[in-house]
Parts: C-alpha cells; structure tokens; sequence
C-alpha cells in the first residue's frame, strides 16, 4: 500500500508533519479496523462563515496578510481546501454595523432593497474564496448557503431586528419576496448560491438579530410562502436547510416539519449547532427516523482564549468533528472564519474566537490549534467521498484513539485518528487485511492517507 502519515501534536511543534510510519515496539492500545466495502453518507465538503465582521477583520490587514490568510483557508494545496461557505443576509452578532436589506419601513414592494453593505466586504471576501478554489487540479464549485438571522425590524411584533420577536404573519409574503431578492442581488455580482434556510436558530432570542418560529409557523412560511416563492422565480433547485439550532432538539424539529406531505420532499436537509453539547445519538436518530435527509454541522466555535496557543480549542472541533462524521452528518461548517484579537470588529461585543485571528495592531496572522485540527480532515476528505463503516477495538475503551475512515472518489482512503490522552497510543490500523501501526503522541491527530496521492 501506498502510505502516507499526516501528524500534528501539541509539544512537539509539529504541524501537517508528513512523518515515517514504522513498526513500533510495545503493547498495542488499539486496533481500528476499517471496511471499505460499507459505505455511509457522501460528504459536501468544509468551510466557514462569510461574516461581515470577518470580512472588515481581513480588510484591516495589509495586504500581504490578505493574501496569507485568505490562502490558509481556500488554497487547496497549502491551506485548509474548503469548498463551503455560510452566508448571513442581512446583520447578525458579527456584523459590523447593524443593517438590513430593506431598511425603508412598510416598502412592501422592497424598491429600496440593497445588498450595499454585502458589496463592501461579504462579497468580495467570496470573491477571492472562489479565485483560490479553482486553483485545484479538479475544481469544485463553492457551496454557498444564506439565512436571515432576523427579518428586517418593520417586518417584525417587536418592531426591531434584536430581542427575537416574531415575523408577522402580514410580512410572510414579502420576507419571501425578500429572500428571492437576496439570491438575485448575488447573483448580480457573480455569486450563486447553493441553498437558503429560513431563520437562523428560531427557538433562541439573542440581544443581536434574532426572531423566533415555532415549528408550526416555520412550516407554514415555508410550505406557503417561500418554497412556491422559490419555484416561481426559478430557484426550485435551491437547497432548502431547516432548524440551524442546536442539536439536542433537532428531531424534533425535524418530525414537525417532515410530517407536512407539503415540506417532506422539499427540505434537502437538518441544519445543527454544536452549543448545546455533544449528543451524537441525535443525529444517529434523526438519520434513522429520516434517512433521506441530509444532516450538516453550520456553526461553531469557542470563547476567545487567554492564551491563543490554547490546545483544548483544536481538540474540541476534533472531537466533535469526528462524532458527527461518524453519525451521518455531511458537512462541517465552522462559524466566522476571521475575528481580530479583540473578537471583532462587531456590534454585539460577543467574545468568540476564530481559526485564524487577525491581530490588526500587530499586523500578525495567529492561526489557533482549531485551524489544525479543522485541517486534518478539510484538506484530504473530498467532495463526494463516502464514510466508511468501521470497528475499534482494545482492551481499555477509556486509552481508544477517537477516529473516523473514508472513501475519496479517486479510491484513496483516509483515516482520521486523535489521540486526547496525556499518554501516547500505539495501535495497528487493519484495511482489508493490511496493517498499519501507529505511534500518537500524547495530544495528537494524525491523518493517514492509503492510495493513490497527487503529488
């Protein structure tokens, strides 16, 4: 077999090391076997969110560490190589300033409707993910998806964007009318995109943009309102992303909304935070009670740290990152994909770190552990490779490597493996009968690469 062994560890220094695999000496902790005869989900691809606070965060930098930091993500050869992208219409808590897109009260007809703020800084952000994007060998198209994390506030019970508040049932209508404008507008300046999903997390009522729909009245504007809005302007084949909340209450969500015969066919997928904690078994249990739908992890992230060198930040998004990979879940989307060193600029004062920090005082890109761990699985899974079932076995579960396995469509089979122990792991990794050991030191994650590699 043709192998390769892609290692990142905390004390060490070691990053996207290539190192030599070689038998070692000891008692094995572990043993995966892998099945690459039983395939499980396709997968999308990787990516983050196309914040306006991201974008005024990279715009602040010279333009040498533009070009730097927009190459960690989007380069497919040296950078992370994501594929997907969030995108917010209208304000949300990275935002820097607050705005809509239809800011003239009561103009229904949405003649006043603008994407200005977009052009400043979203669009052009996009923009350079896609000219990096299609550097690849084989390029992959940026999958674009868009929600409102509030109407805008005249549309609204509480006559504001903050403080949740609900979409009246008068405005169902034009808000339709208003995100069929949105998908135009980008369309105008060269962006496509993917899917839309009504309400960003509709059951949370936030200081910043935020508004709340019951599962019945989400049904409803969706059944009524934007799915034949969509159709009538020529986006029926927009992916349609419902709940964008945590996960602990997705199936339920999910079962108010597949149980109308209107949205069971039209919703292509369960969209999920990670805040409310792991609950893996969620997502095994909405895949069981609706297989045909996909599942997609839209947002997460951590409090900005002391300490930027901080490790327990990588291990979090490996952790969760293989749990729901191993639970049918397609896609992995991170949340701002830059904040500067103050977790801004922003108008919400919400303290939350990203990958890759843009220090504008010191003219300093500081990419945090999480951008490793992030990259471990984003640079060698694939558009349209498949999971794969597999088996760890050892004699103490609580010393196990957390890991998951795929299938790339040029054949190539991947292995992701953690190691969150203060010990090292040894372990053998069977594929079809051939073995591979392993050594991870304590704080690991290493990415093992079986097949064919472009050089």
């Amino acid at each position: 077999m043709k192998l390769k062994w892609i290692y990142t560890t905390r004390d060490t220094g070691e990053r996207f090391a290539e190192k030599a695999l070689s038998p070692v000496k000891g008692g094995e902790d572990f043993r995966l076997f892998v099945f690459p005869g039983k395939e499980r989900q396709k997968i999308y691809g990787f990516g983050g969110a196309f914040t306006d606070t991201a974008a005024m965060a990279l715009f602040r930098m010279e333009e040498s560490i533009r070009k730097k930091a927009m190459a960690a993500y989007f380069d497919p050869e040296n950078g992370l190589g994501y594929n997907m992208g969030r995108v917010p219409i209208g304000c949300c808590d990275f935002s820097s300033v607050p705005y809509s897109h239809a800011e003239v009260p009561q103009d229904r007809a949405l003649s006043h409707y603008s994407i200005a703020q977009d052009k400043k800084g979203i669009l052009p952000l996009i923009h350079m993910a896609k000219e990096l994007g299609e550097k690849r060998k084989e390029p992959e198209e940026l999958l674009l998806y868009a929600l409102p994390w509030s109407p805008p506030g005249w549309m609204k019970s509480n006559g504001k964007m903050s403080w949740g508040g609900k979409l009246l049932p008068d405005y169902y209508g034009t808000m339709a009318d208003y995100l069929i404008r949105f998908i135009r507008s980008y369309e105008k300046e060269g962006v496509s995109l993917w899917g839309l999903a009504a309400q960003n997390e509709p059951v949370e009522v936030q200081r910043w943009a935020s508004c709340e729909y019951t599962g019945e009245e989400e049904g409803h504007f969706l059944a009524e309102y934007l799915i034949p809005a969509l159709e009538k302007a020529g986006y029926g084949d927009k992916k349609l992303l419902c709940w964008d909340c945590n996960k602990d209450f997705m199936r339920n969500r999910a079962r108010e909304l597949l149980a109308d015969d209107r949205l069971r066919n039209k919703i292509f997928g369960v969209a999920f935070h990670w805040y409310s904690g792991d609950y893996f078994e969620e997502l095994q249990k909405t895949h069981e009670e609706f297989p045909w739908i996909s599942l997609l992890a839209t947002e997460s992230c951590v409090v900005m740290p002391e300490n930027l060198a901080d490790w327990s930040a990588g291990e979090r998004y490996g952790h969760e990152i293989i749990g729901d990979l191993n639970n049918w879940t397609c896609a992995y989307l991170d949340w701002n994909l830059f904040l500067d060193q103050n977790s801004g600029p922003g108008i919400a004062d919400n303290p939350c770190a990203a990958p890759v920090i843009l220090d504008n005082s010191k003219q300093e890109m500081i990419k945090m552990s999480s951008y490793y761990y992030i990259g471990h699985f984003s640079r060698y899974i694939r558009r349209g490779a498949a999971a794969l079932e597999k088996q760890m076995e050892g004699e103490r579960t609580e010393i196990r490597p957390e890991g998951c396995a795929f299938r790339n469509p040029d054949g190539t089979l991947i292995v992701v493996l953690m190691n969150r122990q203060d010990a090292p792991l040894r372990g053998t990794v069977m594929i079809e009968g051939e073995a591979v050991q392993l050594f991870m030191d304590p704080h690991s994650i290493g990415t093992l690469v079986v097949g064919p590699m472009e050089d």
